[in-house]
């Protein structure tokens, strides 16, 4: 029975395509052989074939969706996957990407969204790679980049490793990434009986917050430009390390809780499971992070002073993309008082802050997940340097 089905799956999928009209999810997704409309259509190329025999599904959250890049449906990693690896190489083709990827997608919504669902179009797609990013979005781990990031953005850093803390010390969501994550994978082990060629690459995450150590070395002095209100910034910026080593933690501990789980099904898959973790390429990589601040201090009996300081405490050459929103919230209460007289005025401006990659950064997933499937994918390509 269990054959049957995924006979009559299969032999569906390949109707769709046959008659030109497969529906993924309704949403945007770009092929060797055509583009798949926005509603659902798929119009062909004419410089193309339309069929595909080897087909990249690309699922899971915001990040393979292409959230924040500048060409959210040519920067994603997928896509790039596909234009600067899949089709150049010395490999049987061609080959089709589908990307099923939404903003916000969890665990729990992959498998149980409107259908199709992110995880039938695995089955109907009968794809030879799948990709895999997902987690990150699941109920309270999100608050690492939604709550806790705007906490940053705000400058509030007690509440930023407060929210951190709460990501990383509670078990409970812990456990249900690990649950859900087994499901989903083994239901990519069952199509494997009658797709034994297919391959699974599972990616962690990268840390998207400047290191805590860049930060330290950039604090005295972006403090001491402001000259009347030195202890009070001080004060408060010597909390944004802190912060920034939990936030660490919690990434550490997402990409482990990830890699456990693969590490299970790739003993027992032939070695056809791949763990790819994007964290250390992005180490000298992080956002941008560019904070002015700006005070206006009174000195009786009649001298107004005007101090501004301005400090990138992010990375020279991010690979994450700005959420195009900047932090304005006052920074009047903790920089009163002033050393000296009196803070009349008080105004900052948080730049650059985001959570998911730009154009670089998904090309550098991209050679990642590339450089550990292509050989299992059958391709004879030499070795190369990923994110070089």
């Amino acid at each position: 029975m269990r054959t049957s089905w995924r006979w009559l799956a299969g032999a569906t999928a390949l109707a769709l395509l046959a008659w030109g009209g497969a529906a993924v999810n309704g949403r945007i997704a770009r092929s060797a052989g055509g583009t798949l409309t926005a509603t659902g259509t798929f119009a062909e190329t004419p410089d193309q074939p339309f069929d595909c025999s080897l087909r990249i599904v690309a699922g899971g959250d915001g990040v393979v969706e292409g959230k924040d890049a500048s060409t959210p449906s040519e920067d994603n990693y997928a896509y790039q996957l596909l234009k600067e690896h899949a089709e150049p190489a010395p490999a049987p083709g061609p080959w089709c990407l589908y990307n099923t990827a939404k903003d916000a997608a969890t665990t729990d919504t992959y498998q149980n969204d409107s259908p199709p669902t992110q995880l039938a179009q695995t089955w109907n797609l009968r794809p030879a790679l799948i990709t895999l990013t997902l987690g990150r979005q699941n109920t309270t781990i999100v608050d690492s980049i939604d709550k806790c990031f705007k906490n940053i953005k705000d400058h509030d850093f007690i509440e930023a490793n407060a929210c951190a803390l709460n990501v990383l010390v509670n078990p409970t969501h812990w456990d249900k990434l690990t649950r859900d994550l087994s499901y989903i994978l083994n239901q990519y082990k069952v199509q494997m009986d009658g797709n034994p060629n297919l391959v699974v690459a599972v990616t962690g995450y990268f840390n998207p917050y400047p290191s805590a150590l860049d930060v330290v070395t950039k604090i005295p002095q972006f403090c001491a430009n402001l000259i009347d209100t030195i202890p009070t910034c001080t004060i408060r910026w010597i909390l944004l390390p802190p912060a920034l080593v939990t936030l660490d933690q919690v990434v550490k501990k997402l990409n482990t809780t990830i890699e456990n789980v693969v590490k299970q099904f790739r003993l027992a898959s032939q070695g056809r499971y791949f763990f790819v973790n994007p964290y250390d390429k992005f180490k000298d990589h992080c956002m941008k992070m560019e904070v002015e601040i700006k005070t206006k201090v009174y000195h009786p009996t009649n001298t107004v002073h005007d101090h501004n300081s301005t400090k990138d405490f992010g990375c020279s050459t991010p690979w994450i993309a700005s959420d195009g929103t900047d932090g304005t919230k006052t920074p009047l209460l903790y920089l009163t008082p002033a050393a000296t007289g009196v803070l009349l005025v008080a105004t900052q401006t948080t730049k650059g802050m985001g959570v998911n990659p730009n154009t670089d950064g998904h090309d550098c997933i991209s050679d990642l997940v590339w450089e550990a499937t292509k050989y299992k994918l059958g391709v004879a390509e030499p070795p190369e340097t990923a994110c070089s």
